[in-house]
This record gives structure tokens, C-alpha cells and sequence, in this order.
């Protein structure tokens, strides 16, 4: 709602009449795979992880969204990856091995 009312604010010109009518068959079957059958697999297989698992250890996967983006960017629209998206993917990819490595404790003496 918070994000409706903001567009309605700041951005006027996309809320026009033409935007709505002039929109391709295209830009409208686009915008329903994102609205129903991304949300519903995304949201349907986050919902079987965390019936299957804790939510530490799911929730940190979370973080691969913006490297499945990227990923997918460059796969379907050629994207140039650039170096510091390179680091960036690297750096969440980095800290999810580290947040599922398992640290061996030595026994504390008393």
C-alpha cells in the first residue's frame, strides 16, 4: 500500500491513462508471469524449505536472489557483468560458505 501510494506521488506520469492502454501484449503477459507464477513458485518453495528446515538455516539463502538476478540478467539479456558485480557475487557466495560451515569446538578446560 506504503508503495502504491508513493508511485502515485512520485512518479504521476506512469499513472496516465496511455500507460494502461498503450501497454503491448507483451509487457501485460510479463507482468502476470512476474505477479503470479514467480510468487508462487518463489513463495511456494520458500514455504516447503522452512516446513522442512529451520529458518537459520534457510533464511541465509536468501541472500542468493540478487546472484540469481544477475545471473539470469546476463543469461537471457546480455547483460555485461561488470567487476564489481563479479565481487559482489562473490562476497555473498563467500559469507553463505562460511555461515553453513560448521566450526569444530575444542572441549573448554575448566
Amino acid at each position: 500500500m506504503i508503495l502504491t501510494l508513493s508511485s502515485l506521488i512520485f512518479e504521476t506520469d506512469a499513472w496516465q491513462l496511455v500507460t494502461f492502454t498503450e501497454a503491448s501484449l507483451k509487457s501485460w503477459l510479463s507482468l502476470g508471469f512476474i505477479v503470479y507464477v514467480s510468487t508462487l513458485i518463489g513463495f511456494g518453495l520458500w514455504a516447503h524449505l522452512l516446513s522442512q528446515n529451520t529458518a537459520s538455516k534457510v533464511v541465509p539463502f536468501a541472500l542468493l536472489v540478487p546472484v540469481f538476478g544477475m545471473t539470469t540478467s546476463v543469461l537471457l539479456t546480455g547483460e555485461v557483468v561488470t567487476w564489481w558485480k563479479m565481487l559482489a557475487m562473490m562476497l555473498i557466495l563467500s559469507g553463505l560458505v562460511l555461515a553453513n560451515i560448521k566450526m569444530q569446538r575444542k572441549p573448554q578446560l575448566a
